[in-house]
């Protein structure tokens, strides 16, 4: 009943304060949505300087946790803003060094990722979910133009969640994921030149509780004062970058740019009493009663090129300077003689490469590249996009991570000599448009394969394949619209591991999501309303198991991560400019008091209440 009454209270709010901005736009404002555009870096490398007109659909704004957005191809430790991993297999987007930390890397706003605006008016944003048991998430954003030229934004956000289990009260927090960006862009009035660039960064102070300890939880892991491993353990990471584009345009058939790159990552993790964790951790090189352990990567790279349009023909052509520092906190340490036996921290790499595009057609368009480290890693890379077909190409070669390679730390040792890793993935997919506008079947095919594959291993300790083992994933996405402001839409995924090694690659063999809702919008486009169940489900799997003291995902094969339906109730509402959502989270554990496992020994979503709202402003 109070659930009801918040709810009541909530959107009638809303709807009030909303509507009062609606009649004020309709009567004075001159901007809007509409008049609000954006590009991204990439379409200006291929010389296509298209702006998109921002997005104002009510459609799942409920889905506000990374697990959501990405359709739970993700796998969390259950509480917004944990670790978390891709469920399926991705080939690394660097051929050269990498520190080996992903942890916490997704929730990072890639330097592709930013939107460079054409605002014509001030352009504000701010938008939270605000969820039970004291999870939380804010996203705020500013832009402003000074003409049509120039743009410079701001943004801010954070990630709040409380300790679910073994908590001392509101506020003992589980996670806090906090980040800033500040970036721009600049045209010549006759678009000779063009600047543009950001600044971000984030830090991410996570308690690593190390799941439910069942020996200690005699009601169950479902029980909600279940206990848990660790008490004083904890994880911070930091991240950085500074990026900058800009380029001259001599003609439409030569452009010269330039990319220049700064990134400093530090991680650390701390245990300040492991008088009681010591089973947990099983060993130590340095210390029993206390462990502090850090690594900072850094990197600088500087890229020239040239690029231009000849015909339907673009074409790019780089030369790419990189250098890379690598610090082990124990590096200098006598202990197991890891100072000389740990690889060389300091490198500089070498790339030459270029791009293509041709556009036979309008609707038919071919992309390529090739991306060559002197060290003897390459990359080779295609995409085809042909009315409704859509197919992508990737072969590489790559290193080991500094991680894999090398390690020491108070509870974890190892020195690696791995060969290189090469790896394949094709995908494609057909879009068949059913009858109406909205309908669609999307049959999806993928085709991974890797070769000296390295992975991290029941003890915790990275390994390295001999041989090749393949993935393949086939499925479907749909979406039909069988009577008026009716939806169901969703898709299958089946997949399957083969070679001599499967039991590197845990997936499940069956994943469905199906979003069932009624969808309208009313009063002249003022009114966008949308109401639904949201349905998750998995086949079982030996999910990974989570090492808190190198932050990385391990494979196990003791603890069967089950099957479970998730269905989450949801109403989103646009009312002018602004958006609310209520969403009732894991209806069957309303009912059962049982949920599912994101990892072993960690339990998922618990049957809360969330709510949320994004507004803008464009004056």
């Amino acid at each position: 009943m109070v659930i009801r009454i918040i709810f009541i209270l909530f959107f009638g709010i809303s709807a009030l304060v909303v509507q009062a901005q609606i009649l004020d736009d309709s009567t004075k404002l001159v901007y809007g949505p509409n008049t609000t555009k954006y590009i991204k870096e990439d379409n200006v490398l291929y010389n296509d300087l298209t702006f998109t007109v921002i997005d104002t659909s009510s459609i799942n704004s409920h889905r506000w946790s990374m697990p959501e957005k990405t359709e739970y191809r993700m796998q969390d430790l259950g509480v917004s803003g944990t670790a978390i991993r891709p469920i399926f297999y991705q080939v690394p987007s660097l051929i050269g060094a990498r520190s080996g930390y992903s942890a916490y890397v997704p929730y990072y706003k890639s330097i592709h990722d930013f939107r460079y605006y054409d605002t014509k008016s001030p352009y504000s944003r701010i938008g939270a979910a605000l969820g039970g048991r004291n999870r939380t998430y804010v996203d705020v954003g500013f832009n402003r133009s000074d003409s049509s030229n120039f743009n410079i934004g701001l943004d801010y956000f954070n990630t709040n969640s409380d300790k679910q289990l073994s908590t001392k009260g509101r506020n003992d927090r589980l996670v806090r994921n906090e980040g800033f960006d500040a970036y721009l862009v600049y045209f010549t009035p006759n678009r000779k030149y063009l600047v543009m660039g950001n600044f971000s960064r984030m830090k991410t102070k996570a308690a690593e509780q190390g799941g439910i300890d069942i020996s200690k939880s005699p009601d169950g892991y479902f029980d909600r004062n279940a206990n848990v491993f660790l008490e004083n353990s904890n994880s911070e990471y930091l991240k950085r970058t500074y990026h900058l584009y800009h380029q001259y345009s001599v003609n439409k058939g030569l452009q010269a740019y330039q990319i220049l790159d700064r990134s400093y990552d530090k991680t650390n993790f701390f245990n300040s009493d492991l008088t009681g964790d010591l089973s947990y951790f099983d060993t130590t090189y340095f210390s029993n009663t206390a462990t502090n352990d850090s690594t900072i990567f850094e990197t600088f790279s500087v890229e020239n090129g040239i690029k231009g349009d000849i015909g339907p023909l673009f074409y790019s052509a780089h030369y790419r300077y990189r250098i890379y520092t690598f610090t082990y906190g124990a590096g200098e340490s006598d202990t197991l003689n890891f100072k000389n036996t740990k690889p060389a921290q300091d490198g500089i790499e070498h790339y030459i490469g270029g791009r293509i595009r041709y556009d036979f057609t309008p609707e038919y368009q071919l992309y390529g590249g090739i991306d060559f480290n002197l060290n003897g890693n390459q990359k080779l890379w295609g995409k085809v996009k042909f009315k409704g077909v859509e197919g992508n190409f990737v072969t590489q070669q790559y290193e080991a991570s500094f991680m894999e390679r090398a390690y020491l730390g108070n509870n974890d040792y190892w020195v690696n000599d791995f060969k290189t890793i090469k790896a394949i993935q094709i995908d494609g997919s057909y879009t068949h448009k059913l009858k109406g506008n909205t309908s669609f079947l999307k049959p999806m095919l993928t085709f991974s394969s890797f070769t000296d594959y390295v992975y991290y291993n029941k003890e915790a300790k990275p390994v390295q394949l001999t041989g090749t083992n393949t993935i393949l994933t086939a499925g479907a996405k749909f979406l039909i619209n069988p009577v008026r402001n009716l939806f169901i839409e969703g898709e299958g995924l089946y997949s399957t591991v083969g070679g001599d090694s499967t039991q590197a690659f845990p997936l499940p063999e069956i994943m469905v999501n199906l979003n069932i809702y009624l969808h309208g919008i009313n009063f002249g486009g003022n009114l966008d309303w949308q109401i639904g169940i949201d349905n998750h489900w998995k086949s079982d799997y030996f999910a990974p198991d989570y090492r808190v003291s190198t932050n990385q995902f391990i494979i196990q094969d003791t603890f069967n991560v089950e099957a479970f339906l998730i269905s989450d109730f949801y109403v989103n509402v646009k009312l002018g400019h602004a958006f609310v959502f209520f969403k009732f989270n894991n209806i069957i554990d309303a009912f059962t008091g049982e949920t599912y496992f994101a990892a072993p020994n960690y339990v998922g979503k618990r049957s809360l209440v969330d709510y949320g709202f994004f507004w803008m402003f464009f004056d």
